[in-house]
């Protein structure tokens, strides 16, 4: 059989030609060497990645242990702020207690964080006979992000001194200052108490509200209800004990009715504030039905704004970041901040009622034509400085409820043709609101428009002396000629004081001033839910029904423009109808300005009525 297969072997090469026969040996060299690889080097079990299934007839392999992403380190932006390195403190520190949200040592974090080592008590790691490595742990850990959860602190400061000496729980004393102000700034920011992105100022961190204790206003409301008291006792007294002193016209000179023919004792040398009153006015024209005491209650409301204006800048910090934290300050750390806030704010709003009231009196009573003509437009510019003030103060705020008046209030300038750009950029400071913005509002309202009040106002008041005080008819044809003295008009005016003051202090304790959390996003952002002020209400409710120049602009200075020319277009009123209630010269002034303030009243409620 061999020498067979021998045979053919042999005859089968003889037959191959001798390029056959190199091709047969390279593919027998070749396969041989293929089988010394395979010998030499076995090939390896390919490791089956995620997306092949597994052989159910392969050998088990051990599973990569897979962290959640709640246990995973912080991944640090290229610049960190403070808040992003105290998220790292937090991860190395805090996260194993109070959780990857700041939720407390709660069940399901337990069972997402350490699984089954999740009962550490019951292994006696952290129970109270725990071994000398381990350390007692309190079975309640309190959260440390969400509603109410830093209540025990008012300030920034506050926060840290105790993450400083109290935490972590194990050692407390271990972190380092700039650890300690890391994980404040941390906190703050996931409470929403510190803009993304921001840095928390060391230096400022006093005044910034952590939380806020309702306690104390309300230990204090006992004590403005008691001011209020006393208050109207003292206004009572001063309307019981306070007799008018009528004096009449007797063969030409003043008699005082009460005491006879003795002439009234004026001081020898008057001062300063008698200057403030003639020495006598007509009764007639000093009743409270006929002034309504608009006048002298805007002039003391303006006191109110100004004085508590500046105690509040004892403690108001003007930048974005710290704006919004400040009023969150005053209004709930610093004593009595609230009533002060509260004060101001109402004394503002009553402000502009007053003015509207003593504007639309003096129109009423015709004591707007000559020679009242030029005082009646000073009080007009007057109205606009006020309305101007309420808007500025109310940007000051710099919380979420001013969007509307940052962002529509300014953009209205945009739409004012040839002017209207440099107008904005003017009173924004740049492209968009931001520090500028806050920075030039806080100047005007300080010092500009503040300078502006006081000026017109005591150029106002000047002009009501040199015109000869309230419009009344000549002496001749008065039908009562009886007068009261300068000290019944003062009294008058405390007694008046006393009440507005009461009422101020009774509308700052029961109803707390508008306040908002800090802006947190980019101010240009404007939702559906914000509102004007409710002075500017009517503007808004404009604006719903055509183009933002002539509804926000062309409007309200067309409005402006009707009542500077009310002195102009109205007849001359004669000297036997001024000083009275709706004299017929005057009609066509009082049908306007009733108009006027029919419309604002109306678009203002249809506005809160959306």
């Amino acid at each position: 059989m061999i020498s067979f297969i021998s045979s053919c072997r042999s005859s089968f090469l003889i037959h191959l030609s001798q390029r056959s026969r190199l091709i047969i040996a390279a593919f027998l060299i070749a396969i041989y060497c293929l089988m010394a690889a395979g010998w030499l080097f076995p090939a390896q079990a390919r490791v089956l990645g995620p997306e092949d299934p597994p052989d159910p007839n392969g050998p088990e392999i051990a599973a990569t242990p897979v962290i959640p992403p709640q246990l995973k380190k912080p991944v640090m932006p290229a610049k960190p702020t403070g808040a992003d390195l105290g998220s790292i403190t937090w991860w190395g520190v805090c996260l194993a207690c109070h959780g990857d949200k700041g939720q407390g040592l709660t069940d399901e974090w337990r069972e997402l964080a350490f699984g089954e080592d999740m009962n550490c008590w019951k292994s006696k790691c952290h129970a109270s006979n725990h071994p000398p490595e381990g350390f007692y742990l309190i079975r309640q850990v309190p959260p440390a992000i969400g509603p109410g959860t830093l209540k025990r602190f008012v300030t920034a400061v506050d926060l840290q001194h105790y993450l400083k000496e109290k935490m972590p729980w194990w050692k407390p004393g271990s972190l380092s200052e700039d650890e300690a102000w890391q994980l404040t700034a941390y906190l703050l920011r996931s409470n929403s108490l510190l803009p993304v992105g921001e840095e928390l100022a060391i230096d400022q961190a006093n005044f910034l509200a952590v939380h806020l204790p309702v306690r104390q206003v309300q230990d204090e409301r006992g004590w403005q209800i008691i001011l209020v008291g006393t208050l109207s006792l003292a206004a009572v007294g001063l309307y019981s004990l306070g007799k008018r002193t009528l004096i009449g016209r007797v063969n030409g000179s003043i008699s005082n009715q009460n005491e006879g023919s003795a002439r009234l004792k004026q001081p020898a040398r008057p001062s300063f504030f008698h200057h403030l009153h003639p020495p006598s006015i007509p009764l007639p024209q000093a009743r409270w039905r006929y002034t309504l005491g608009a006048g002298g209650l805007a002039v003391f409301f303006s006191l109110v704004v100004v004085v508590t204006g500046i105690l509040e800048m004892f403690f108001y910090i003007p930048t974005p970041e710290q704006a919004g934290s400040s009023i969150q300050v005053i209004s709930y750390s610093i004593p009595y901040g609230m009533l002060v806030r509260g004060l101001h704010f109402w004394a503002a709003q009553a402000l502009v009622v007053v003015a509207v009231i003593h504007l639309l009196r003096v129109v009423l009573t015709g004591a707007f034509m000559p020679p009242r003509r030029f005082n009646y437009l000073l009080g007009l510019g007057l109205l606009v400085i006020i309305l101007f003030l309420d808007f500025t103060g109310y940007v000051l705020r710099w919380d979420e409820g001013i969007r509307w008046a940052l962002m529509v209030g300014t953009n209205l300038l945009k739409t004012i043709p040839v002017v209207g750009l440099a107008l904005y950029g003017f009173v924004v400071g740049g492209e968009a609101p931001g520090l500028a913005t806050l920075n030039r509002f806080y100047a005007w309202h300080i010092f500009g428009l503040t300078l502006f009040l006081i000026a017109v106002g005591v150029w106002h008041l000047f002009r009501v002396r040199r015109d000869g005080g309230i419009a009344t008819p000549s002496p001749e044809l008065r039908s009562d000629s009886r007068r009261i003295t300068r000290d019944e008009l003062v009294r008058r005016e405390v007694l008046a004081m006393a009440l507005a003051t009461g009422g101020l202090i009774l509308a700052a304790t029961l109803f707390m001033p508008p306040i908002a959390p800090p802006i947190s996003d980019p101010p240009t952002i404007l939702t559906e839910e914000v509102r004007a002020p409710w002075f500017f209400l009517w503007i808004q409710q404009l604006l719903r029904h055509g183009g933002a120049f002539w509804m926000g602009v062309g409007i309200p200075l067309g409005a402006l423009v009707i009542l500077i020319l009310l002195p102009y277009i109205n007849k001359p009123v004669p000297d036997d109808q001024r000083g009275r209630w709706l004299p017929r010269a005057g009609r066509l002034a009082q049908i306007i300005a009733i108009g006027v303030v029919l419309a604002w009243l109306a678009l203002t409620v249809l506005e809160m009525l959306e």
